[in-house]
């Protein structure tokens, strides 16, 4: 059966610790990876990510959506062990990837399955 996946692409400034970030948060490394960018293929949360060496762009704000607590501890040891600060939220954790995106993990246990999702607060804004 097709899964469609999210297609994310952010700008970064520093490209090699933008791609440690996201393979602690995502579990798993780059797909594709050159000097100018970054791919990240999964398929739980069915997930495109594309990070692309680029002036820097306004700041957003995402969450990873997960139906069990444990995945909200797993992303947090994972990225503790990438040195990456954390900040406690409501059902989560938040950090911030190498170019100050903000990314929140947090428990949804009715949810139907894992997606990305912006916060309504961070559509169009800067932070």
């Amino acid at each position: 059966m097709f899964s469609p996946k999210s297609h994310i692409h952010l700008d970064s400034d520093d490209l090699a610790r933008s791609a440690i970030f996201y393979e602690a948060l995502l579990g798993t490394p780059p797909s594709r990876q050159s000097e100018t960018a970054a791919v990240f293929e999964v398929d739980s949360p069915p997930l495109v990510l594309t990070l692309q060496r680029r002036r820097p762009a306004d700041r957003a704000r995402f969450a990873l959506v997960v139906k069990e607590p444990q995945e909200v501890g797993h992303a947090a040891i994972a990225l503790r062990r990438a040195g990456i600060h954390l900040r406690l939220q409501d059902e989560g954790i938040e950090a911030d990837d190498p170019d100050g995106n903000a990314w929140r993990v947090r428990c949804v246990p009715s949810a139907k399955a894992r997606s990305v999702v912006a916060p309504p607060e961070a559509r169009g804004g800067r932070r």
